[in-house]
């Protein structure tokens, strides 16, 4: 499929799942927020810069479907974006985890790191690989949060989530990709993954929530 064939109400609904990552991230990154605010303050500023990330390649889309101007910045600044936002959630959620503020070092060496192979390459592919990597871990450390609060089914729909992110790629490869049916069904499964996603994260967060007030409910 041509680029200027991709239709506009597409490029809109390319915004659904985008939202629906930031709200799950949100989530997850200040699941610290009782523990140290300063990092619930990083990962919830992370979840916003995911999200910006994802805006910034859905309004590429819309921008191209519509007036067929392809700007192309907003398209590369997905993974950047993406990947320093994962650094800042991953070290909220290792907090949350640990039960006191974790070493931000480790974090902000990864960062440097990435961004310093980005340059030498002169490429977003470090990025890509970073942002990827990034966005799973979460999902990993979702899934031992909450198996900790022993919300099961959490634990089985961040399992799930990263099974629908992982059969992207063979979608994004298959012959047909550039098809119209193709595209809608990528975009599909990228909403459904992302829905689940969210979902986890709400479990995952009210499971910690009741955890936190039960001892207060058996003393009184």
């Amino acid at each position: 499929m041509n680029t200027n064939d991709y239709p506009v109400i597409m490029a809109l609904e390319d915004y659904v799942p985008t939202l629906l990552a930031l709200a799950g991230f949100w989530l997850l990154g200040g699941a610290s927020a009782a523990i140290d605010r300063r990092a619930a303050f990083a990962g919830r500023f992370g979840a916003v810069l995911i999200g910006l990330g994802g805006v910034a390649k859905s309004t590429w889309k819309l921008i191209l479907s519509a007036f067929g101007s392809d700007v192309r910045w907003l398209e590369q600044s997905l993974f950047p974006l993406m990947a320093t936002g994962a650094l800042l959630v991953l070290w909220s959620l290792h907090t949350t985890l640990r039960g006191r503020r974790a070493p931000w070092w480790p974090y902000a060496l990864a960062g440097t790191g990435v961004a310093a192979a980005a340059l030498a390459l002169n490429s977003v592919q470090p990025a890509f690989i970073a942002a990827t990597t990034g966005v799973t871990a979460i999902s990993v450390l979702g899934a031992v949060l909450a198996g900790r609060r022993r919300a099961w089914g959490a634990v089985v729909l961040y399992a799930l989530g990263v099974i629908a992110v992982t059969s992207l790629v063979p979608l994004r490869s298959h012959p047909q990709h550039e098809t119209l049916g193709f595209q809608w069904l990528e975009q599909g499964t990228n909403t459904l993954a992302q829905a689940i996603f969210l979902t986890a994260a709400v479990l995952t967060v009210r499971a910690a929530a009741a955890t936190a007030t039960r001892p207060a409910e058996v003393t009184a």
